[in-house]
C-alpha cells in the first residue's frame, strides 16, 4: 500500500527591497521604489510666503522640485542640519500634484534593506504624529513609515 502523499499549503514570503532614511531624531522606512535618487545638498532657491515646512525649491534633472523639511511637516522641532545633509528624491504618488517628485531633507545615506512582513512589527508604544502612517520595529532598530498620502496631497499639494 502507497503512504499517502500530503498536501501542504507553501506561505508566500513577500520581500520589500526598502530603505531606511535617516532623519534627524528619527528614521523613515520607505520601499526603494519610493526614491528616485539621494543627491548631495544643493542650494534651496526660496519660495515667497512659504509655510514653514516648505525649505526652498531645487531644480533637479531640469525640473523645479519642492524641499520641505519631514519634521515640520510633522509639527516636529527641526534643529541644525548635519555636514551629511543630503537630499532624497522621492517619486510622488498618484496625479494629485502638479509635481512628479519633492525633495526631503536627510541627514545621511539611506541603507537599503530587505524586509518581509514577519521582519517588521508595530511600534504600539510609539506615537505618531500627522505626516507618520506608523511607527515600527525592524532588525536595524526603530522607524516610521511616512503618510505619503498626506505628504503629498497636504504639503506638496499645496502651492506654498
Amino acid at each position: 500500500m502507497k503512504t499517502p502523499t500530503r498536501i501542504t499549503a507553501k506561505r508566500e514570503v513577500n520581500v520589500v527591497s526598502s530603505l531606511l532614511v535617516p532623519l534627524q531624531n528619527k528614521n523613515l522606512l520607505v520601499p526603494n521604489v519610493m526614491i528616485a535618487e539621494v543627491v548631495g545638498m544643493q542650494h534651496l532657491q526660496p519660495i515667497g510666503s512659504a509655510p514653514p515646512w516648505a525649505l526652498g525649491n531645487v531644480e533637479w534633472r531640469g525640473e523645479l522640485i519642492p524641499v520641505i523639511s519631514f519634521e515640520i511637516a510633522n509639527s516636529q522641532v527641526r534643529g541644525r542640519d548635519t555636514s551629511s545633509a543630503r537630499l532624497a528624491i522621492f517619486n510622488t504618488i498618484g496625479n494629485r500634484t502638479r509635481y512628479h517628485f519633492f525633495a526631503v531633507l536627510v541627514q545621511g545615506i539611506p541603507r537599503m534593506m530587505k524586509l518581509t512582513d514577519m521582519e517588521v512589527r508595530e511600534d504600539v508604544q510609539a506615537s505618531v504624529g500627522e505626516a507618520e502612517k506608523m511607527a515600527v520595529i525592524t532588525q536595524l532598530g526603530k522607524a516610521v513609515i511616512p503618510n505619503l498620502d498626506y505628504l503629498d496631497q497636504d504639503i506638496v499639494g499645496k502651492d506654498g
